[in-house]
C-alpha cells in the first residue's frame, strides 16, 4: 500500500476550503444594527443573479423604496456619499424589474421581502436581456423580517445593516476547528511512528552484532586435515586458506557466510541458534523471543518427564549408559564439533557414521 506524499495530503485537504470560497452562497443572514445598542440577525436568500454578495459581506444603511414594490423607477438615495440598501416589497412585477430598478436609483443592493408570509424564495430572473444588465446583489427576507427592519434599523433611525453570505459562517466556527482537531491528529500520529521506530530500531540492534563484537569471535584459517569440512550456509566444502568464523557453540563457517547474518539478521549460530555473545540486554531479548514464539530455548531447559513409567526407567539407563562417553554434551551438540577420534567422519564427510548402539530391551 502506498503512503500519500505530503503536498497531496495538503492538496486534499485545501480542496474543500477552496470549494466552499468559491462557490455561490445558498443562503445568508442579515445582521442588523442600530445606536441604542440594539441588534438583530434574519436568514435570507440570494438572489439566482446579479454579483453574488462580497466574502466579508455588504455593510449600508437601509432605505424603504419609493414606490414599495419598485415597479417602476425608484427615487435616490439621501446621499451619495454611503452605501445604500433599498427594501422592496414583493409582487405585481418581476424580481429582476425591482432589482434593476434598484440599480438605476443609486442602490448598492435590494433587499426584497415577502407579503403575507415568511417563507424564503430563490428569486429568479424573467427576462434574459434585463437579467444581464443587473450587476448588484439581492436577497429575499419574509414579512416578519421585514417588519422589524422597518421598525428599528432603517435609516431614519440610524440603523444600519450588513448582508453577510452563508459561506462566512463555516469559515470562522467550523473549518478552524477541524483543521485544530486534523493537525492534533497528525501530531499524535507522527509521535506514536516516531516511537515506534526508535522501538523497533532498539530491538534490531540488540538482536545484531555490532563491528567491535564480531571482531571477539576467533577466525580460523582452513588447513587441509582441519576437522571441519563443509560450511553449513553455502554447503561448499572447505579450501586450504579460506578464513573459517569459529562460534562459541564449535560451528564453524566461511566469515562471508555468517558475517552478514550475524550483523544484519540475529546473533545466534544459524545451526543451533545458541548465543554468539551474550550481554546485558539478551535477557529482555530472550524474553521477548519467547514471548513470540521464538526458535530458542531458555538456557537450562529440559525435557518435560515422560508419562510412561517403563519408557522413563528405559531413559534413565539409556543415560547412564552415555555418562562414560559424553558426560559433558550438553542436549544441543553441536553439529561441527571437533571429532573425539581420528576415525570418526565429521559433519558434511562423505563416509556414513556406524549405525548408533540399541538401547536394552526391558522386559
Amino acid at each position: 500500500m502506498q503512503s500519500l506524499h505530503p503536498l497531496s495530503l495538503v492538496a486534499a485537504l485545501a480542496l474543500p476550503v477552496w470549494l466552499l470560497m468559491e462557490l455561490p452562497a445558498t443562503s445568508g443572514y442579515i445582521h442588523a444594527m442600530s445606536d441604542h445598542n440594539t441588534s438583530m440577525d434574519f436568514s435570507d436568500l440570494p438572489a439566482m443573479f446579479g454579483s453574488p454578495l462580497p466574502r466579508e459581506g455588504l455593510v449600508a444603511y437601509l432605505v424603504e423604496s419609493r414606490p414599495a414594490n419598485a415597479c417602476q423607477p425608484l427615487e435616490g438615495p439621501p446621499n451619495n456619499r454611503s452605501l445604500f440598501v433599498a427594501l422592496v416589497q414583493r409582487y405585481d412585477c418581476n424580481f429582476d424589474i425591482k432589482v434593476f430598478h434598484a440599480q438605476q436609483a443609486g442602490y448598492s443592493a435590494a433587499i426584497v421581502h415577502n407579503v403575507g408570509s415568511d417563507n424564503l424564495l430563490n428569486m429568479v430572473w424573467d427576462d434574459e436581456h434585463l437579467h444581464k444588465l443587473i450587476t448588484i446583489p439581492s436577497v429575499f427576507i419574509g414579512e416578519t423580517a421585514a417588519t422589524y427592519l422597518r421598525r428599528f434599523f432603517t435609516y431614519e433611525k440610524e440603523g444600519q445593516v450588513i448582508l453577510i453570505p452563508e459561506y462566512i459562517f463555516p469559515l470562522g466556527y467550523y473549518l478552524i476547528p477541524f483543521t485544530g482537531v486534523v493537525g492534533i491528529v497528525f501530531a499524535v500520529m507522527c509521535t506514536i511512528l516516531i516511537v515506534r521506530c526508535i522501538q523497533h530500531r532498539k530491538r534490531m540492534r540488540r538482536n545484531r552484532l555490532s563491528k567491535e563484537q564480531l571482531k571477539k569471535i576467533p577466525i580460523h584459517k582452513y588447513r587441509k586435515g582441519d576437522e571441519y569440512d563443509v560450511c553449513a550456509i553455502c554447503l561448499e566444502e572447505y579450501e586450504d586458506g579460506e578464513r573459517l568464523r569459529i562460534l562459541p557453540c564449535s560451528h564453524a563457517y566461511h566469515c562471508k557466510c555468517v558475517d552478514p547474518w550475524l550483523t544484519g539478521t540475529k546473533k545466534t549460530c544459524p545451526v543451533c541458534k545458541q548465543r554468539v555473545l551474550r550481554s546485558s540486554q539478551d535477557s529482555d531479548s530472550e524474553a521477548e523471543e519467547n514471548d513470540d514464539g521464538g526458535e530458542s530455548d531458555p538456557p537450562g531447559a529440559t525435557a518435560a518427564p515422560s508419562a510412561d513409567p517403563d519408557r522413563g526407567r528405559a531413559e534413565g539407563q539409556e543415560e547412564e549408559e552415555g555418562e562414560g562417553e559424553g558426560a559433558g554434551d550438553s542436549e544441543r551438540t553441536p553439529l561441527l564439533r571437533p571429532s573425539p577420534s581420528a576415525g570418526t567422519p565429521s559433519f558434511g564427510s562423505m563416509a556414513h557414521s556406524p549405525p548408533p548402539a540399541e538401547a536394552p530391551l526391558l522386559v
